[in-house]
């Protein structure tokens, strides 16, 4: 196999997004009363209402007006065909809003939290659509339930994501293709993808267009966004002309042995099919483009092989490469006709030939300059996924953790839906989640690399911090890590706990820390709210403090409950009449922290 080291020019920078900024409301369409702007919000998730703090950057139904109707409904000035958005809400206990797509189609924002299987009609369904017609108990079809419950506990904030395809038209209105969510990812969890809609979901307008304002349903219940961010795009106007071609049989160190070509021709795309061998070919092809407007242009290409695209006889993109590795490149493109060269050639027979290359202005969709099936589909990669179903499992592996791998990670599944990962020579939470436990294809897939397990759910992402501490004061940094000779890892036991759905072994892990004996044990709450963290430890506990929690920020919602890092995730706490809790910062981040003068163990809940 010939593989020349050749590399990628300067990288792509991302296309342009708009964020809403939510300093007013002159971002919707007549407003109403509900609808403010806030400086933030806070909740609780048994609470039934938000409580509000002055200021800027969150839209919040508020509840003010007589009563929720119709007209409380906001609807976006900006009107969209393709777009991806992306936003975050929060809601009490209890409430109800929704996203509509082009006013649309609605992806539910619901409390739908703890619910074990989710219909379309939970948190980040695609709702159903609906007709009378069908009879009572049938009016609803057409939905589409996510696939795992992704949503938070109320009062907590949730990130939503949104990859929508509009429905297209012909010149006379006739529909021609239906609308479709290409992806739809709720707090870092694919609930859709590829979902075709055959019309509108319940509660919108009939007739479909090609554009349209985003809507946000305000008459069921109090709700608030912020962050919210889009990219629209339009359809590609750039027009192309057919493509010469030249092909060549036989290469020595990748130059064909002859200096004639096999075959030439006209075609209307270019594509790698030309090829009746799959090794030892070289293709050339030459075409011609028409920019109408001026602007930059971000060719990318994907190919097996060797190849090389010259735009207007400049190189802009060359290299060996495997079809998944894409390669990017942007130029500024004047109005009118420019040209385009593309040499693709191949050694090498344990891949399939494959050639794709397209262009894409900002904003703009993405526009094949290869026909569409020159690049194979790439093989599929089976999910090798490990369940805990009737008794917690536990995973050694590897496990990212921010840009780090960390390379003595258990993570520990539990029946109820609830999972943690948890780093070993530290003592400490890498993650918790809640939905599907571990995907371990990358540890066991044919080679295994990189060798790393992920979490399959709704993810919070701790400190890696072992919890205990001697400090000098309240006010003494707490160690980001520990080194070997203060912590000693002593191994895990299993060990029986009670819970709310029956009896199960749990690990117990032990360690030494600075002649102080820890026992560190994890078990599901008796509602599946969250986990329970148990300290105990024998020695002397003088001076010594517990780490429950750290952030950008953390909040006292309700007596001893805490919302952490940007009301990510909750801590409930259970102080003593000596030992209470303690909001501190910690290098430009806060921390709660509690002496545990005079105590053998303490726990804390984490809730999500």
């Amino acid at each position: 196999m010939l593989k020349k080291l050749l590399f990628l020019l300067s990288p792509l920078s991302g296309f342009a997004q708009t964020q809403i900024q939510l300093n007013d409301l002159n971002a919707f369409k007549n407003p109403s009363i509900n609808w403010t702007i806030e400086g933030g919000v806070t909740g609780n998730f048994n609470g039934n209402a938000l409580t509000l703090t002055t200021g800027k950057g969150v839209i919040v139904n508020t509840l003010r007006g007589a009563k929720y109707q119709a007209t409380d409904d906001l609807y976006s000035v900006m009107e969209h065909g393709d777009i991806k958005m992306s936003l975050d809400f929060m809601m009490p206990k209890g409430s109800n809003s929704g996203l509509y797509l082009q006013s649309r189609y609605e992806i539910q924002i619901l409390d739908s939290w703890l619910k074990k299987v989710p219909n379309d009609g939970d948190c980040g369904a695609i709702y159903h659509r609906w007709d009378e017609s069908r009879g009572k108990g049938n009016e609803g079809y057409e939905g589409h339930a996510p696939r795992q419950n992704a949503v938070k506990a109320p009062g907590l904030w949730n990130h939503l994501e949104v990859d929508f395809k509009a429905p297209t038209f012909d010149a006379s209105g006739k529909k021609l293709t239906n609308a479709r969510f290409n992806k739809v990812v709720l707090n870092g969890v694919l609930i859709h993808e590829n979902i075709e809609l055959l019309g509108v979901t319940r509660g919108a307008v009939l007739q479909e267009v090609a554009k349209a304002p985003f809507r946000i349903q305000g008459d069921h219940g109090q709700v608030a966004f912020k962050n919210i961010v889009y990219e629209v795009f339009e359809p590609s106007n750039v027009t192309f002309s057919p493509a010469t071609y030249e092909y060549y049989e036989g290469l020595t160190n990748g130059i064909p042995k002859q200096n004639t070509p096999t075959t030439t021709g006209t075609i209307a795309q270019p594509t790698a099919k030309l090829a009746t061998i799959q090794s030892g070919f070289l293709i050339k092809f030459q075409g011609k483009f028409n920019v109408p407007e001026a602007g930059n242009y971000t060719f990318s290409s994907q190919w097996n092989g060797m190849g090389i695209l010259l735009i207007d006889k400049d190189t802009t993109i060359k290299g060996w490469y495997l079809q998944h590795e894409e390669q990017k490149k942007s130029k500024q493109l004047l109005a009118g006709e420019h040209t385009y060269s593309i040499s693709y050639m191949k050694d090498f027979s344990w891949r399939k030939n494959g050639l794709a290359v397209f262009m894409q202005k900002q904003r703009s969709e993405k526009q094949a300059i290869t026909e569409r099936t020159s690049l194979p589909d790439p093989e599929p990669t089976p999910l090798v996924e490990v369940k805990a179903n009737d008794q917690p499992v536990l995973q050694r592996s590897f496990m990212m953790y921010g840009n780090k791998k960390k390379t003595h990670a258990i993570s520990v599944g539990m029946p109820n839906g609830l999972s943690f990962s948890y780093d070993l020579n530290q003592g400490g939470f890498l993650h918790l989640w809640r939905g599907k436990f571990l995907d371990a294809t990358q540890m066991w897939h044919d080679r295994g690399e990189p060798q790393t397990a992920e979490p399959m759910g709704t993810i919070i992402t701790s400190n890696d911090k072992f919890p205990l501490a001697y400090l000098a004061s309240a006010e003494t940094l707490f160690p980001d890590s520990l080194t070997k000779n203060d912590l000693k890892y002593k191994g895990y036991k299993l060990e029986k706990r009670n819970s709310f759905s029956g009896e199960f072994m749990y690990p117990n892990f032990m360690y030494e820390y600075k002649g102080l004996k820890v026992n560190d044990i994890t078990t599901p709450l008796d509602q599946f709210e969250g986990v329970n963290r148990n300290l105990k430890f024998e020695g002397e506990a003088g001076q010594l403090y517990a780490l429950m929690a750290e952030g950008s920020d953390i909040i006292e919602v309700s007596t001893n409950r805490y919302s952490v890092d940007n009301q990510n995730y909750y801590v409930q706490v259970f102080p003593t009449e000596n030992n209470k809790p303690i909001v501190r910062n910690n290098n430009g981040k806060k921390q709660l922290v509690m002496p545990l003068n005079g105590l053998k163990e303490i726990s804390y809940h984490l809730i999500f």
